[in-house]
C-alpha cells in the first residue's frame, strides 16, 4: 500500500504532466495530420499503346520514358509519344545518364532514344556504332549506368559498354536480377548467388551463395540508413539482412501471410521507406526493419493491383507500372486528401478526434495521430449537417434534424427542434447559447450537465445562418442572403426581439444580396459584391472599410474572413487565399487555384491547424495543404515540345534547337505550337499563357490547353512566347521560338525598294505631268478667260450695236413716223394750197363777175385792185414744185429704191406710189395730182401692172417692203 503522501505526490505530478504536455501533444497531433497522396490513372485511352509496361526512366528535363510492349512511350506531362524499334519488340529496360542520353534494351537490340531538332523522338541502334554483331542476346531485362559504364542484363549475359568498348560477361546459370547499391553493381545468378561486378577489370566476384539466401530469387537489395547491411527481398516475400562485404546473410521474416502473392520489384523512397510492387496486392510500404506499414490505408487505390515495376521521380512522386496501365502517385504534392466523397461544411479537431459536418451526415475519426485518419459515419446523423462547435466542454453539431451532442463517435439529439444552422454564445451568460435556425432563433442552455431548449425568441422569424453579436449584449447583426441586413435587439431575458432595423438598398448598400458579417481585428465588417463595409452608428450608414478594401479587390465578393495566428484567410470570388495580417503585401491566392469553385458558397470551410498547414473543405471532400511547399517549389522549365506549319495540305515541323530564327515559306496557312512542363507533373491542372509578339499586345488568359494555333499570318518576323503555372502555385519560366514567314518576290525588301523607286519615279513623273497639266490648264484658262473677255467685249459691242441698232430702228421708226407725219402734213398743206388755189380762182371769178356788174368806177377800180392783189398771190406751179421737191426729200430712199427696181415708172407715177404708201385715199390724191378720182384709179391700175402685182396683193404692203429694202 502506498502512503497518503506518496499518493498525493503522484497525483500532483500527474496533474503537472497533464498541464505541461497536453497542449503540446494536441499541437503535435494536429501538425502530424496527413492524408492520402493524390493519384492519376492513365489508361490506354491516354497513352494509346499496349497496356503492359516494363520499365521507366526520367531525363534531365523531367521527360519520362516508358518501356512498353509497343516500344518506348514518352510522356512530357501533356502529350504521349510512341517510338518503335526496328524489330518491333518490347522495350524491357530503360536508363538515363547525366548527359541526357536515354538507353533502351529490347530483344536482340539496344540503343538510344533521341529527339531530333524538330522535337520528334526516334530510336538509334548502337550496334553499328559499337560494331556489335551478337544477334543471340535475346531480351535485355535491365540496364544500369554506373561510373559512365552502361550495363545491360539478359538471362544469358551482361553487356558492359564503356565508351566504345563493349564487354560481355556470360552467366553460369541465369542472370535473374541486377542491382546498384552503394555505388556497386550486383547481379543475381539464379543457381549461384549474388555477384559484384568489378568495373576496373570487368570481373564478377561472388558475395553470397545461393544457399545463403535460402535458394530464393532476390528481387531487390535495399540499403539501410547508417548501416553496412542491406535488406534483401525475395520474390516470395522473404526478408534477409545481408552484409555484402562480409558475405553474411540472416533471414528476418516473411512478408506475405499466404504464398499466393509475390514481389515484382522494390525501390527506396525519398522519405526513407521502401515501396514494394506486388503481383496481386498493389504497392506495399515497408520500413527499414522490413515491416509493412498501413497495408490498406496509406496509399490510394490503384486501377490494377498487379504492379510490374516502380519508379520514383526526382520530385519524389511514384510511378506504378501496371499489368494494365499506369498510375502516378503524387507524394510530393502539397495537397493530400483527408476525406473524400462528400461536401464538407465544417471541421473541428478535439484533441486526437476529428469531426466532419457533411451533406451526408457527421463523420468521425479518433486516429488523426496517424498519417491517414480513418473516418466512420456517426449513426443517426445521416443527412445535412451544417456546423460543429465546442460549447461548455461539449461538441455540438447543428444539423437539418436539429442539434446533436457528439461524444467519441456517438450522437445524442437535443430536443425535437429541427433546422439548425449553428450555435453561438451569448456575452451575458456562459451557459446560455443561441441556436440559429431556418426561421428565427432558439435559446439553449446547459443545466446540470444536460442540454435543453429553453424557449424560442419571438418577434423575428427570418433565417439566421449568418449572425454576429455586436459590442452591445443582446444586439445582433443578421445577414440574409437575399433580404439584406437586420439589426435586432432582444430583451434581457432573451424571450423576444424588442426592435428590428432592416437595411436593404439604403444606408450605403447598392444591393441587398450576398452580404455577410464577420469580425476582423476586433472590427465588425460586412462583405459584399462591391467591397467590404463597416457600420457607422453616428450617421446610420454602412461605409467602405479601407483597411481591407486596400488589400482585397473590392470588385470581387469576399465571403469568408478567418484570422489565425499571423494570417488572415479568405474566400474571394470562389478562390481561397491568405495574407499576413500585419504585412498585407505578403499575399497568396494562386496556391489554391485547384479548388476554385469547389467551395460550398456561403458556408466555406477553412481550418488552419498550424503555421504551415491548412484544411480546406470542398464539395469533393477535405484536403490538407502543406504551405511550406510554396517555398520549396522551384521554377519549372517550360518547353515548346513541337511546332508545325501547314502549307496547303502539307504538314512540316519547325526546328526547335538553336537561337536562330526559323524561316517559313510564303503561303503558310496554319502554325501550331505544342508545349509542356515535365517538371510540373506532380502538379495537377497546368495552365499556360502565351503571346505572339508583333500580333498580341498582351499575354493571353491562363488556359489548360497545351497548344496554340495561328492562322493566315502575314509575312514578317515573329516570336512566340509561352509561360506556365500550376494550380498549386508553381511557376514555369518563359519559353520562346522565333520564326519568319517569307514574303513572295513582290513582298521582299528589294521589291519594296523597287516599289519605292518606281513609286518615287512615278510620283515625280506625275508631279511633272500634273505641273504641265496645271500650266496647260492655266494657259487654257487664261486663253479661255481672254476669249471670254473678248466674247464679253464682243457681246458688249453687240449689245452696244444692238442698242444703237435698236436706237436707230427706234429713231428710224420715229423718223418714218415723222416722215409719214410730215408727208401727211405736206400733203395736207398741198391740199390746202390746192383748195386755196381753187378758192382764189373762185374769188377771182367772182370778182370778175362782180366787176362786170358794178356800175361805179370806183367800185370797179376797187374790185380791180382786189383782183390784182389776188392775182399777185395766186398759188401757181412754183408751189407745186416746192411740194414735189420737199416730197422727194422726205421719200428719197423710197423713190430711189422704187426707181432702181422699176425704172419704167414716171415721175408722176412715183409721186402716186408715195401718196399710196402714205395711205392717202384716191379722193385725197386726186387734187394733189390735179386729176379726177377716176383718173387716180386708172393710174393705180397701170402702176400695178408695171409692178407685176397680183390682183389680190396689197399694194400698200408691197410699197412698204420696197421702202424697207
Amino acid at each position: 500500500m502506498l502512503s497518503t503522501t506518496l499518493k498525493y505526490r503522484i497525483a500532483l505530478l500527474f496533474i503537472l504532466l497533464v498541464l505541461i504536455f497536453s497542449p503540446t501533444e494536441a499541437q503535435e497531433l494536429a501538425s502530424e495530420i496527413a492524408g492520402k497522396p493524390g493519384i492519376v490513372h492513365y489508361t490506354q485511352k491516354e497513352f494509346k499503346a499496349d497496356q503492359q509496361f516494363w520499365a521507366v526512366c526520367e531525363d534531365n528535363n523531367g521527360i519520362l520514358y516508358f518501356g512498353n510492349n509497343d516500344g518506348a512511350i514518352i510522356f512530357d506531362g501533356e502529350t504521349w509519344h510512341k517510338v518503335s524499334i526496328p524489330n518491333n519488340s518490347s522495350i524491357r529496360c530503360l536508363a538515363a545518364d547525366s548527359l541526357g542520353n536515354v538507353y533502351a534494351g529490347a530483344f536482340n537490340e539496344f540503343g538510344l532514344i533521341k529527339k531530333d531538332e524538330t522535337g520528334n523522338y526516334y530510336y538509334q541502334s548502337l550496334f553499328d556504332t559499337l560494331k556489335f554483331n551478337d544477334s543471340k542476346i535475346e531480351n535485355l531485362w535491365e540496364v544500369h549506368i554506373l561510373k559512365s559504364t552502361v550495363i545491360f542484363r539478359s538471362f544469358g549475359k551482361l553487356i558492359a559498354i564503356s565508351g566504345n568498348k563493349v564487354t560481355q560477361l556470360p552467366s553460369r546459370s541465369y542472370f535473374v536480377k541486377s542491382f546498384v547499391v552503394n555505388n556497386n553493381y550486383y547481379v543475381h545468378d539464379l543457381n549461384e548467388g549474388i555477384f559484384r561486378l568489378n568495373l576496373e577489370n570487368m570481373q564478377l566476384q561472388q558475395c553470397l551463395t545461393f544457399a545463403q539466401i535460402k535458394q530464393e530469387e532476390l528481387i531487390a537489395l535495399l540499403p539501410i540508413t547508417n548501416s553496412e547491411e542491406v535488406l534483401g527481398i525475395s520474390k516470395t516475400g522473404k526478408v534477409f539482412n545481408l552484409d555484402l562485404t562480409k558475405g553474411t546473410s540472416t533471414f528476418s521474416h516473411q512478408i506475405f501471410d499466404k504464398g499466393t502473392n509475390q514481389v515484382e520489384s522494390a525501390i527506396v523512397g525519398k522519405d526513407g521507406f521502401y515501396y514494394l510492387a506486388t503481383l496481386s496486392e498493389g504497392i506495399l510500404k515497408m520500413d527499414q526493419k522490413g515491416l509493412i506499414l498501413n497495408k490498406s490505408d496509406y496509399l490510394p487505390t490503384l486501377q490494377d493491383r498487379s504492379v510490374i515495376n516502380l519508379y520514383q521521380t526526382r520530385q519524389g512522386n511514384l510511378w506504378a507500372l501496371l499489368n494494365r496501365g499506369l498510375d502516378y502517385i503524387t507524394f510530393n504534392s502539397p495537397i493530400s486528401a483527408i476525406f473524400e466523397g462528400a461536401n464538407i461544411y465544417d471541421v473541428i479537431i478535439n484533441n486526437s478526434e476529428m469531426y466532419l459536418a457533411t451533406n451526408q451526415g457527421i463523420f468521425y475519426s479518433d486516429s488523426i495521430n496517424i498519417k491517414k485518419p480513418i473516418f466512420t459515419q456517426i449513426p443517426g446523423t445521416e443527412g445535412q449537417a451544417w456546423s460543429i462547435d465546442k460549447r461548455s466542454g461539449d461538441i455540438l453539431a447543428s444539423h437539418d434534424k436539429g442539434i446533436f451532442i457528439l461524444n467519441h463517435g456517438n450522437a445524442t439529439k437535443v430536443g425535437e427542434e429541427t433546422g439548425i444552422w449553428k450555435t453561438i454564445a451569448t456575452q451575458e451568460n456562459e451557459n446560455l447559447f443561441l441556436a440559429a435556425t431556418y426561421n428565427g432563433l432558439l435559446v439553449i442552455e446547459k443545466k446540470n450537465g444536460h442540454w435543453t431548449y429553453k424557449n424560442r425568441i419571438k418577434g423575428f422569424d427570418e433565417s439566421t445562418r449568418d449572425i454576429l453579436e455586436t459590442e452591445t449584449p443582446g444586439t445582433y447583426w443578421v445577414c440574409h442572403g437575399f433580404k439584406g441586413v437586420f439589426k435586432i435587439k432582444m430583451d434581457p431575458g432573451y424571450t423576444r426581439v424588442t426592435s428590428v432595423e432592416h437595411f436593404t438598398t439604403q444606408n450605403g448598400f447598392t444591393y441587398p444580396y450576398s452580404i455577410n458579417v464577420t469580425k476582423w481585428q476586433d472590427q465588425i465588417v460586412f462583405t459584399t459584391d462591391e467591397g467590404i463595409f463597416t457600420y457607422n452608428q453616428n450617421n446610420n450608414q454602412f461605409e467602405p472599410y479601407q483597411p481591407l478594401n486596400s488589400i482585397l479587390d473590392s470588385t470581387y465578393n469576399t465571403r469568408t474572413l478567418i484570422e489565425h495566428e499571423d494570417k488572415t484567410w479568405f474566400i474571394q470570388d470562389d478562390e481561397a487565399g491568405y495574407f499576413v495580417t500585419k504585412s498585407p503585401d505578403q499575399f497568396e491566392k494562386g496556391y489554391f487555384l485547384k479548388f476554385k469553385g469547389d467551395f460550398n458558397r456561403g458556408m466555406e470551410c477553412i481550418l488552419p491547424i498550424s503555421q504551415d498547414q491548412v484544411m480546406l473543405g470542398t464539395k469533393r471532400g477535405l484536403y490538407l495543404f502543406d504551405l511550406t511547399y510554396k517555398d520549396r517549389a522551384q521554377e519549372a522549365h517550360t518547353m515548346i515540345t513541337s511546332a508545325q506549319y501547314y502549307k496547303g495540305e502539307t504538314q512540316k515541323s519547325l526546328t526547335l534547337n538553336g537561337d536562330s530564327r526559323v524561316v517559313l515559306p510564303n503561303g503558310t496557312n496554319t502554325l501550331r505550337f505544342d508545349f509542356a512542363v515535365p517538371q510540373m507533373q506532380n502538379d495537377a491542372d497546368i495552365q499556360y499563357s502565351y503571346k505572339l509578339e508583333e500580333v498580341d499586345k498582351k499575354w493571353s488568359d491562363w488556359d489548360l490547353a497545351s497548344y496554340k494555333e495561328y492562322a493566315h499570318l502575314m509575312p514578317g518576323k515573329y516570336t512566340f512566347k509561352v509561360k506556365s503555372r500550376s494550380l498549386i502555385g508553381t511557376r514555369g519560366d518563359v519559353a520562346s521560338i522565333s520564326f519568319e514567314i517569307l514574303p513572295l518576290w513582290y513582298q521582299t525588301i528589294w521589291a519594296a525598294i523597287a516599289y519605292f523607286l518606281i513609286a518615287a519615279g512615278l510620283a515625280a513623273f506625275i508631279i511633272q505631268w500634273v505641273k504641265k497639266k496645271i500650266a496647260k490648264e492655266n494657259a487654257k484658262t487664261r486663253a479661255e478667260e481672254q476669249q471670254a473677255k473678248k466674247l464679253l467685249e464682243l457681246e458688249v459691242d453687240q449689245l452696244k450695236l444692238k442698242a444703237e441698232k435698236d436706237k436707230i430702228n427706234r429713231d428710224k421708226v420715229i423718223l418714218q413716223e415723222n416722215i409719214i407725219h410730215k408727208s401727211k402734213e405736206l400733203a395736207n398743206y398741198t391740199m390746202l394750197l390746192v383748195k386755196k388755189k381753187e378758192i382764189f380762182s373762185e374769188i377771182q371769178e367772182d370778182i370778175k363777175t362782180l366787176r362786170s356788174q358794178v356800175k361805179t368806177e370806183g367800185s370797179r377800180k376797187k374790185l380791180q385792185s382786189m383782183y390784182a392783189k389776188l392775182n399777185d398771190h395766186v398759188i401757181g406751179v412754183e408751189y407745186m414744185n416746192v411740194f414735189e421737191s420737199n416730197f422727194e426729200k422726205v421719200h428719197h430712199d423710197f423713190f430711189a429704191n422704187l426707181k432702181a427696181k422699176y425704172p419704167d415708172l414716171t415721175q408722176r407715177e412715183l409721186r402716186l406710189c408715195a401718196f399710196i404708201k402714205m395711205n392717202l385715199t384716191n379722193k385725197e390724191i386726186s387734187p394733189l395730182l390735179n386729176i379726177s378720182v377716176r383718173g387716180v384709179e386708172t393710174a393705180r391700175y397701170r402702176i400695178r401692172k408695171k409692178l407685176h402685182l397680183e390682183h389680190d396683193s396689197n399694194f400698200t404692203e408691197f410699197l412698204e417692203s420696197v421702202a424697207v429694202s
